[in-house]
């Protein structure tokens, strides 16, 4: 095979299989390693017999995606070249080679963590949407918070296949943020959160698709301000454990009303779990929601709220939220240091 550029772009397009075929004893690396990702995920015994050549490949790029195709991801230079692909790949590469990792199934090997991590900070959205389809084929766990940052994201697909992904990794620290996501500002992400709840199947996931009262106020969560703002304050005021979610979800809310009564509903129902979630209310532009946060947090008798108190405390820009931040700090140290409760 000679040294020429092939227009490998437009073979692919035309899926012609054996013009690929063709490409895969190119003397260029990328051409063959290009080829071999096209033709992947072929099932044909011919084309299979001629991938399984580049197993003895002399690229370490083109050997690692062929052992990733027909063998075992255990070998350390095997991911450190899957790594390079994500890293330097084209976005076809990459995507490919996401595919490939998610062909494999579940696994908790954590470099393969470490290499959908990257692909998850890609600037283009659909190689981040193949890694979190990735995680959520190889159940990593690891991957997990990831996930659960991504329901905030400004890309409602983004956040639709990040709901998706939690509820392929099924576990208890996923269902919250899923129920959270029944009140999402967009279809799509309230009808997959629906469905991952009814796949995850445990009595806190199906009560929130079929307990009445709840589905009332995932309904009231999705009108108009009005609507969610009184639901916010009926939460906290009737101190509704269940709905902390919601709770959580509305600090997310594009109306700084809502936010500011959810973390007050918060407060009230001093849940430790939602702390992370009022923490990050401590950056919100508005120096009265962070006013509020503070005051928040100081009902929750936990040192992870204490951290947060002192954050504000030290770096909030306002004067106001500062003070109030340092009595706070003050009050709840006290209490925690006189009933013995130690920073774990």
């Amino acid at each position: 095979m000679g040294l020429f550029t092939p227009n490998i772009e437009k073979l692919i397009d035309n899926d012609d299989v054996d013009g690929l075929l063709k490409l895969i004893d190119h003397k260029k690396a990328d051409i063959r390693l290009q080829a071999f990702l096209a033709l992947s995920r072929k099932k044909d015994e011919r084309i299979i017999e001629k991938l399984k050549t580049l197993l003895k490949d002399p690229d370490p790029k083109v050997q690692a995606v062929a052992t990733l195709r027909f063998g075992e991801l255990d070998k350390p230079t095997i991911t450190s070249n899957i790594r390079r692909i994500i890293i330097n790949g084209t976005q076809r590469e990459k995507i490919e080679a996401l595919r490939l990792i998610a062909s494999k199934g579940k696994t908790d090997n954590p470099e393969i963590s470490k290499i959908l991590y990257l692909a998850l900070q890609d600037k283009k959205p659909i190689v981040k949407i193949e890694a979190i389809r990735a995680i959520g084929a190889t159940k990593d766990l690891y991957s997990e918070k990831h996930l659960i940052d991504l329901l905030e994201d400004k890309s409602s697909q983004i956040r639709t296949e990040a709901v998706k992904a939690l509820g392929e990794l099924a576990t208890e620290t996923c269902v919250d943020p899923i129920i959270g996501s029944l009140i999402d500002n967009h279809q799509d992400v309230r009808k997959a959160a629906h469905e991952a709840l009814k796949k995850i199947g445990t009595p806190k996931a199906l009560n929130a698709v079929h307990d009445a009262p709840f589905m009332l106020l995932v309904k009231r969560m999705t009108e108009s301000e009005s609507v969610r703002r009184e639901t916010v304050i009926h939460i906290g005021a009737k101190r509704i454990r269940e709905a902390v979610p919601l709770l959580q979800k509305a600090c997310f809310d594009e109306y700084k009303n809502i936010r500011l009564e959810a973390v007050k509903s918060l407060g009230l129902i001093r849940e430790k779990s939602a702390v992370p979630t009022m923490i990050k209310l401590l950056d919100d532009p508005f120096y009265d929601v962070r006013l509020e946060t503070v005051r928040a947090l100081e009902k929750i008798f936990d040192h992870s709220a204490l951290f947060g108190i002192e954050k504000a405390m030290k770096t909030d820009k306002n004067r106001v939220v500062r003070a109030e931040a340092q009595k706070a700090y003050y009050s709840l140290k006290s209490r925690l240091d006189a009933a013995g409760i130690q920073n774990s």
